[in-house]
């Protein structure tokens, strides 16, 4: 199996301000940071968070993710990403992905995570079986 039996819904919070005041967050402790774009981070198994470097920032519930393990990268891959991957981690990798739209996580660790809209979750499930 390439992923995980099934995707977890994710909850977590999306902020969106200056890519400055993320760089410069205190993230809280146990919480995970998907840097989807310079000014946009969705914030994973958190509290709210507070950005103090932008009194602008956007702090939002994000309810909109689930998240499987990929088991094995390479033949996911090979096999359904048609995109080059990061060569390096921690990263973020967007793209198709069995021609739905998700993103990689590939974390320092050496793991890596799929997340995929939770509207299209069942697609992507249903083509990578």
């Amino acid at each position: 199996m390439l992923v995980s039996d099934f995707f977890d819904h994710l909850s977590g919070w999306r902020i969106i301000a200056s890519p400055a005041a993320l760089d410069a967050a205190p993230w809280p402790q146990g919480s995970q940071v998907v840097r989807i774009s310079p000014d946009d981070v969705f914030l994973i198994g958190s509290e709210e968070p507070s950005v103090p470097g932008d009194p602008w920032a956007i702090v939002t519930p994000e309810l909109g993710f689930s998240i499987a393990t990929v088991h094995d990268l390479g033949a996911l891959a090979e096999q359904h990403i048609e995109w080059a991957l990061p060569t390096t981690r921690p990263s973020l990798a967007q793209g198709q992905i069995a021609g739905v739209p998700a993103k990689l996580v590939l974390l320092a660790d050496g793991s890596t995570q799929l997340l995929v809209a939770c509207a299209a979750r069942h697609e992507l499930q249903e083509r990578l079986v």
